[in-house]
């Protein structure tokens, strides 16, 4: 009897003891914190019985009822639960001590936690005349270490923007996260740099997001993208901190208007904020755009949008590739776009020593010191087909290139140094009845399509004070090539000098030192004096003796009858007679140049010869 007397009452025990294990009671109460515009408000901290009663910490706790406002941004989660806990009582409660003047840095620098599990979170901002809601679910946080997070989950999350007008919705997949650094991210928002030298620190180390989507029903687009992930993102305080940038980057975006007070105010702050982040990398593969609106129906894809960061060892590089759109009456495609060796870091630092000044208030010579570095753009694989707009009338439209190139940077005092520029293989198929003089020309010429190519390049010397036109030329499939390449010296630092005067004197002492021109037929002039030849019914051929003809005796009367211009007009000549290529080669008889200025004010051409060495030859 006693043995069943024991067992009864240890079964009672061990139910109730179970009980109390899972029985969570509340050792905090509405807690809340109120400091510089945030507030961290706590409905109740739960522990488990058995560690409220026999412990001062608790390897598991829960928190209700959860919200952190700051500025026009509330986030609210109905329950965050901890576990593998091993910060203390009072380091859990530290965090939310409204009579503590102690830094949240500082605070989250003491949680230690295996993990938390955030069933659902909530965030509500403001944004101008909009609101915008974003619900997380499933939040799991692992291995958080002085703050620290290993890894981050989020199951999926779903924002919805709504204002006056417009609806928006943007749901996600599965979103995960690593290293992030809770102290370092408080850091941000509560500490202030009046310098933009300071160190930047990482926030978080990789993320990925995948099976991102947008539908706007009133704008009728749709749009995709099935991952999107990015490393290494490291960020430093602003000269007000992040809150109180973001803050008045807020209270600015209410306005309708902004005064130059206000402008004063707001460019430096955006600025400091632009700059005070930095990106490992990021990359959105499988994008695609869907719009029904009737105005613009179309669809538009992307395989993959990349950008990688600038480092003392790499430039910075954004790359489309794989673009595609389409309409009912249109197709383009582009293989690939580039964006490499940019820099805005001048124009970050301009506007950050406005000094109180708006843009309207600026100089010449500031806002130059504005001006962005380019670096190099460059398009492959472009091919369009579709219609445009000719005066009224609806015209096909049928063109491709294989390649673009736009160079422009080592900049001085703004102003590129290095700037080169290329169009490759630029193909048309030229409209038959077009209103473009140019167009109207090539197609009498008998053109159906064309296919040229552009080069445009030059680069300043600083050491030899030289501007090397390494090439400008042309090039036309059945048409021709022409080539110039040449040298200006005495082009010192002052051209590239932000007084407009200074700058025009240096110019001003610019002298020629060489120059090449090379041309080659290859089908153009034959079509022209096919042309000319029925326009004044005669034969081609005996149009061609006549030109020939003609500049053996014309070309020595515009420029002299000297050894030089004899030597050039009979090249001239021998290449009308037979066109095939022209080579022209001057160079000027004193060694330091042929002054450009004076070459304009010479009142008579034909001494310009008189002062250059000159050779040219037919082929």
């Amino acid at each position: 009897m006693r043995l069943r007397y024991r067992a009864g009452i240890c079964t009672l025990a061990l139910i109730a003891g179970s009980a109390a294990m899972s029985f969570e009671p509340a050792v905090l109460r509405d807690l809340a914190i109120d400091k510089d515009g945030r507030r961290i408000v706590v409905g109740a901290v739960r522990v488990p019985l058995w560690s409220a009663a026999f412990a001062q910490s608790a390897d598991s706790l829960t928190l209700e009822n959860v919200s952190f406002t700051s500025g026009s941004a509330t986030y609210e989660a109905k329950s965050i639960a901890l576990s593998g806990v091993s910060s203390t009582r009072a380091e859990i409660e530290a965090l939310f001590s409204a009579g503590s003047a102690e830094p949240m840095e500082s605070r989250l620098k003491r949680v230690n936690a295996k993990q938390v599990t955030i069933p659902e979170a909530r965030i509500r901002q403001t944004l101008g005349k909009d609101t915008q809601t974003t619900t997380y679910k499933n939040i799991a946080l692992n291995d958080i270490s002085q703050g620290r997070i290993a890894s981050a989950l989020i199951e999926t999350s779903a924002m919805e923007v709504s204002g006056a007008k417009d609806n928006a919705l943007v749901s996600t997949g599965r979103t995960s996260m690593s290293d992030l650094d809770l102290p370092a991210m408080a850091h941000l928002f509560e500490s202030k740099s009046d310098t933009g030298s300071t160190p930047h620190a990482k926030i978080y180390g990789a993320f990925s997001i995948e099976n991102v989507e947008l539908a706007d029903n009133q704008a009728g687009i749709t749009l995709k993208v099935a991952r999107l992930g990015g490393q290494d993102f490291m960020a430093r305080p602003t000269k007000d901190s992040w809150n109180g940038t973001l803050g008045l980057i807020t209270e600015m975006a209410d306005r309708p208007e902004l005064s130059s007070e206000d402008q004063a105010r707001l460019l430096p702050a955006i600025a400091d904020l632009a700059d005070s982040f930095q990106i490992g990398a990021v990359e959105a593969t499988d994008i695609e755009m869907i719009s029904k609106a009737k105005d613009s129906p179309g669809q538009f894809r992307v395989a993959r949008i990349a950008y990688t960061g600038g480092t003392e060892t790499r430039p910075a590089d954004v790359r489309w590739e794989g673009l595609a759109f389409s309409d009912k009456d249109n197709r383009f495609k582009l293989d690939g776009v580039s964006f490499t060796g940019f820099s805005f870091k001048q124009t970050f630092d301009g506007l950050r020593k406005l000094g109180g000044k708006s843009l309207d208030d600026i100089d010449p010579a500031t806002a130059r010191s504005l001006i962005p570095t380019l670096g190099t753009l460059r398009l492959s694989g472009l091919s369009l087909d579709g219609t445009a707009d000719d005066e009224g009338r609806k015209v096909k439209v049928q063109a491709s290139f294989k390649g673009f190139e736009l160079t422009a940077d080592k900049p001085v005092n703004a102003i590129p140094t290095n700037i080169r520029i290329e169009l490759q293989n630029f193909a048309m198929v030229l409209p038959p009845k077009s209103s473009d003089d140019g167009i109207k020309e090539l197609v009498a010429l008998g053109y159906k399509t064309i296919d040229v190519s552009l080069l445009a390049a030059a680069t300043w010397n600083a050491a030899a004070n030289e501007v090397a036109l390494s090439e400008v030329s042309f090039q036309g499939q059945d048409m021709g090539n022409v080539a110039v390449t040449g040298i200006i010296g005495n082009v010192g630092k002052d051209l590239f000098d932000a007084d407009t005067a200074i700058a025009a004197v240096a110019l001003a002492g610019a002298r020629a030192k060489a120059l090449d021109v090379t041309i080659e037929n290859k089908g153009l002039f034959e079509r022209y004096l096919d042309k000319a030849a029925k326009e004044q019914k005669t034969k081609p051929e005996s149009l061609r003796r006549a030109y020939a003809a003609g500049a053996a005796f014309v070309v020595p009367a515009m420029i002299g009858s000297s050894e030089q211009a004899r030597t050039l007009s009979q090249a001239i000549a021998r290449f009308i007679a037979k066109p095939g290529k022209l080579t022209i080669n001057a160079t000027p008889k004193d060694p330091s140049g042929f002054g450009i200025v004076e070459a304009v004010l010479l009142p008579d051409p034909k001494a310009i010869l008189d002062k250059l060495n000159v050779s040219a030859k037919a082929e």
